[in-house]
């Protein structure tokens, strides 16, 4: 006859890995929500400004209160401009992603750890989140309001992601990045001042902090819904030629400040 014990070690060890599968399953359906979040069903425009910060708070020669544009196009093609100094990128739903600076009459395409203009901002930090560019993940922490989930990149710069999400809405709101190994982090981004529009929450502040260097990027950009937009704009062929149209109407708070 079997001990009892042994009898109430199996029966455990059989609770626990049932509810460690139906805690990966509803991980995975949660990580899909938060994927959809990221799409877009009309196209969405954010117009404001990008800063940033040298060591101590100190604004970077040039750098501060840049012009910048955000289009986003159904379901999650991306163009970003900044005015000045005139640097241009299309991120495409299908992979892949170009860039092109002043002066430069081709674009090149935008490897995934390229910066925008000279900011903190890597090209894959903006990129929409996708399960399809991790290996695995699983929930590292949980609250009533909050779900932070430990993901791992499969092409990146980076060897570990830790994202906190909404857990209501599927939004990200801080995500932590580690490069080399597990433990060396080395970025740390914030979403917030979400906005609904379009149907989508939006977040109107994105910031970026790279620990190493002592930098920090803002971009804070106020969101309109169904811009007009040449197609061409998210032609690379086209990119090095057309800026962004300016918007029928701007509000104040679309500005980009002055100085």
């Amino acid at each position: 006859m079997r001990p009892t014990g042994c009898v109430g070690a199996v029966l455990l060890l059989s609770v626990l890995c049932a509810a460690a599968s139906a805690d990966t399953e509803n991980l995975e359906q949660f990580l899909k929500n938060c994927e959809a979040a990221t799409q877009v069903s009309v196209p969405l425009r954010g117009d404001g400004h990008l800063e940033v910060d040298a060591s101590g708070g100190t604004p970077t020669t040039g750098t501060k209160g840049m012009a910048a544009v955000m289009i986003v196009r159904p379901p999650t093609d991306i163009y970003f401009e900044l005015r000045e100094p005139g640097f241009k990128a299309v991120l495409l739903a299908q992979g892949s992603a170009y860039r092109v600076a002043a002066g430069v009459a081709k674009a090149e395409p935008f490897a995934a750890e390229g910066l925008l203009g000279a900011s903190d901002f890597a090209r894959e930090d903006i990129e929409p989140f996708q399960r399809s560019h991790f290996t695995g993940w699983r929930i590292s922490d949980e609250n009533a309001n909050e779900v932070t989930v430990m993901l791992f990149p499969s092409h990146s710069a980076y060897s570990l992601e830790v994202i906190t999400f909404d857990r209501e809405k599927f939004l990200p709101l801080k995500t932590l990045y580690y490069r080399d190994t597990m433990n060396n982090l080395v970025k740390m981004r914030r979403d917030s001042n979400y906005v609904l529009i379009g149907r989508k929450w939006m977040p109107e502040t994105i910031s970026m902090e790279t620990f190493k260097l002592r930098t920090h990027s803002t971009l804070a950009l106020h969101w309109t819904q169904g811009p007009d937009f040449p197609p061409e704009l998210f032609d690379p062929v086209f990119l090095p030629r057309l800026f962004a149209p300016a918007p029928a109407s701007v509000t104040p708070a679309a500005m980009p400040r002055s100085e």
